[in-house]
């Protein structure tokens, strides 16, 4: 469904693509990144990051958690990923890159915590219930440090994909956040919640989940209780065009991933400033 827009917008891509492929020196069947346009764009989030106050982490699953990639963003002043499991935390750790953000959506597994602690030391690690918190802190503790917890929260009414279910009940985020203070190794730091924002296809715009309100309502009721500086994670369909959203409904983290590509759901209809960097590259006999 990108192929008009990567025809019009990044034609000399595939035209490399094309002689690349006739010189033998990329196979059928293979999936090719700009990487030149990839920092382009990574760069064009950066600076509106930036200029929003935004701490930003790179999402990379969507393109394989490409080495190539992790440095593509790493030059371009993005120096944090957000792993979404283990897996996605050691190649980009691999790759040079921090472990930003550690445990959303997939939590750490019990007996692989005091590793991911001791060799990645994320930023942030967000937790879904108690006992992962516990796990977390400990995991910290016992690597000599105070580990940023976030906790993902859930409201009636928000919206999650199939699978992704879960987290603490947002009306209790105050005593959430009072027990992870009073954990070995760990901090409350934050909430964070999946997707804040979606493409609605009827309306061909990114527009705001119930999540995003949850997520409002909850920084309220902990400022109320005396905690006013806090991270709020809200990643979504992200592009350089919605940050500032974010920003006004009180988001202090930005995820990018196809946005750092330009191939989100918004890049089909609207030509936004990140171009698209990823092609499939295959023959036809």
């Amino acid at each position: 469904m990108f192929l008009d827009s990567l025809r019009r917008r990044n034609p000399k891509f595939i035209e490399a693509a094309m002689r690349l492929h006739r010189q033998g020196l990329i196979p059928a069947n293979s999936y090719v990144l700009d990487l030149d346009t990839v920092e382009a764009n990574a760069r064009v989030m950066k600076a509106e990051a930036d200029r929003l106050g935004l701490k930003i982490f790179a999402m990379t699953k969507q393109v394989g958690r490409a080495s190539s990639f992790c440095k593509a963003a790493m030059r371009a002043g993005i120096d944090a990923a957000v792993a979404v499991d283990m897996a996605c935390a050691r190649a980009v750790h691999r790759a040079g890159m921090k472990v930003g953000h550690l445990g959303h959506l997939q939590q750490v597994a019990r007996h692989e915590a005091n590793a991911a602690a001791a060799t990645f030391r994320p930023d942030y690690w967000t937790v879904f219930n108690h006992e992962k918190a516990r796990e977390a802190a400990a995991g910290a503790h016992a690597a000599g440090y105070q580990q940023n917890l976030l906790a993902r929260i859930a409201a009636e009414g928000d919206i999650f994909y199939r699978g992704h279910e879960g987290g603490f009940p947002a009306d209790d985020v105050a005593r959430v956040a009072d027990s992870f203070d009073a954990l070995d190794g760990g901090r409350f730091a934050g909430i964070t919640t999946f997707p804040a924002l979606l493409f609605d296809h009827a309306a061909r715009k990114v527009l705001p989940t119930p999540n995003l309100a949850t997520l409002g309502k909850a920084a309220e009721a902990l400022a109320r209780a005396g905690r006013p500086d806090i991270e709020v994670n809200a990643p979504g369909t992200t592009s350089s065009v919605l940050l500032q959203a974010l920003a006004d409904a009180g988001a202090t983290q930005c995820e990018p991933g196809n946005g750092l590509h330009g191939t989100t759901a918004l890049h089909v209809v609207e030509d936004l400033p990140e171009l698209p960097a990823a092609c499939y590259l295959t023959e036809v006999s």
